[in-house]
């Protein structure tokens, strides 16, 4: 066996097995405005071309109705399972406030999410998770590098951006996936907003958050000193974390190092036609979890049901949503849905 194979799995062999089925199902970007009008969405066509449209241009705050109809599926499911569905809802907790235009601000969600602004939302966040649908965690502060956001807004392009109210819409534009992009990259010097981004959590839910995922899978180790410190114990997906200069985590998954547990995400439901993620594809990849005895943990970001600008795909994702719960409910019936949090207090108890 070629030994460089053996360090590349190190963090396969030496993981913690784990014999139950469990499933979880880590959704991020909730709480994060990107487009907030169509008439953005209009200007970008303009500026940029729709066919240079990503996934993300048409992606914004998720609004009541994406909420209702996406708990609606998941409560069909309460009574077949002894543990039902229940999604962990990582959330930004800060967006760009464009009331003030002198320099670049923030809005946290206690005052962004208010029935003043947004009615009713709020009040379905917290009816799901009374509901057991879903369960908060933290994404983070504002999900970019807030110090290369500063600099964009003093050029020409990210005025314009701000006036229209989707000031890091470059960022969603094929050929520029990656702009911004770092919030726990060493590159952004304002490191001081993740204790805004846990104490903002908990103000606005009434509970801590224990685990984080970071923004677009970047993650520097000095960051890890930062995490604990602010009492989080799990890092979400150390399989697909990556630094900024490109290194991948060899850290073994489900043990504890330096105060963290390092979890994993093995599967995936986006089902778009340009990532092809499909309901058959997260089964087989399901099914390859449990034989490791490892817990399957689906990536299903919320871009998948936000349904104010792209309804069509917001209905063909709750449809293969339906779908991945019925084959589940076929196949393992006897599979135990958990929330991230949960799989924290379990591992820490071991």
């Amino acid at each position: 066996m070629n030994p460089l194979n053996i360090f590349k799995n190190l963090p396969f062999y030496l993981r913690k097995k784990i014999s139950d089925k469990y499933i979880l199902i880590e959704s991020d970007d909730w709480g994060l405005e990107r487009a907030v009008s169509s008439e953005t969405i209009d200007w970008m066509k303009k500026k940029y071309g729709e066919d240079k449209f990503s996934r993300w241009t048409l992606d914004t705050l998720e609004t009541t109705e994406d909420l209702e109809i996406l708990f609606d599926v998941i409560g069909s499911y309460k009574n077949k399972f002894e543990y039902p569905p229940v999604i962990t809802a990582n959330f930004i907790t800060h967006n760009i406030d464009y009331t003030k235009s002198e320099n670049l601000n923030y809005e946290g969600l206690n005052s962004k999410i208010t029935d003043n602004k947004y009615p009713g939302l709020k009040e379905l966040y917290f009816k799901g998770i009374k509901s057991g649908y879903i369960f908060p965690q933290l994404h983070g502060y504002s999900h970019f590098d807030l110090t290369l956001m500063d600099k964009y807004f003093e050029t020409e392009e990210g005025k314009e951006a701000f006036g229209k109210k989707f000031f890091t819409s470059r960022s969603t534009i094929k050929g520029n996936l990656s702009f911004l992009h770092g919030e726990m990259s060493h590159s952004n010097f304002q490191t001081n907003r993740f204790e805004e981004a846990c104490s903002e959590f908990e103000k606005f839910f009434g509970f801590s958050s224990k685990s984080v995922i970071p923004p677009t899978f970047i993650f520097d180790k000095e960051f890890e000193k930062i995490l604990v410190r602010n009492k989080i114990t799990l890092l979400q997906s150390s399989n697909r974390l990556l630094s900024t200069n490109k290194y991948r985590y060899r850290y073994p998954y489900f043990r504890i190092k330096d105060g963290l547990i390092r979890s994993v995400r093995n599967a995936r439901l986006d089902p778009h036609p340009e990532y092809k993620f499909y309901y058959k594809q997260c089964i087989e990849s399901i099914d390859k979890a449990f034989k490791v005895r490892n817990p399957a943990v689906i990536d299903f970001h919320r871009v998948n049901f936000s349904g104010k600008f792209a309804p069509e795909y917001r209905d063909r994702t709750i449809s293969e949503l339906k779908n991945l719960f019925d084959e589940i409910y076929v196949r393992w019936p006897e599979a135990k849905f958990i929330h991230t949090q949960k799989l924290n207090e379990l591992l820490w108890q071991h």
